[in-house]
């Protein structure tokens, strides 16, 4: 993980949000790693948070629900809605639907080229045009852009 992220900021031209995407992941096995340690942080809030953080990237394929998320972390779906955006930004649904999207360039980039179709069967989702538009609302570019941008 640290090797590709040195990787990607001696490059030059390296997409922005692909170094985040790898940050991300990087920060979530710090927070996974200091917590494990029975450290407990000084807010519930942001225990949440980071437990919502690590559910979505245990489960990210799976496409799990708002509900089922906050039923895992034992709170109503009304406090991680605010827990979620106050820490991030997003509802919990923008921050899966970023997330996926952001796994799907990673992937791309790593040239880990498939179909459109079989990069959106390995994300879980079970409808390619779906994955599709979601992709381009996400990042203003179709996926065959995506690729284009990366040749």
């Amino acid at each position: 993980m640290v090797v590709r992220l040195l990787n990607l900021l001696r490059t030059a031209d390296t997409d922005p949000e692909l170094i985040l995407a790898h940050l991300n992941s990087l920060l979530t096995e710090i927070n996974t790693a200091y917590f494990a340690a029975d450290r407990k942080p000084a807010d519930e809030r942001i225990e949440k948070f980071i437990g919502f953080k690590l559910f979505v990237e245990n489960n990210l394929t799976d496409h799990p629900t708002i509900t089922h998320i906050a039923e895992k972390l034992a709170v109503s779906t009304d406090s991680l809605y605010q827990i979620v955006k106050h820490y991030s930004g997003l509802s919990p649904k923008e921050f899966i639907t970023n997330r996926l999207i952001l796994e799907a360039r990673r992937r791309m980039y790593y040239n880990e080229r498939t179909s459109v179709k079989e990069l959106a069967f390995d994300l879980g989702f079970n409808d390619p045009d779906y994955f599709s538009r979601l992709f381009k609302k996400v990042t203003g570019k179709t996926v065959a852009g995506f690729f284009q941008d990366l040749s």
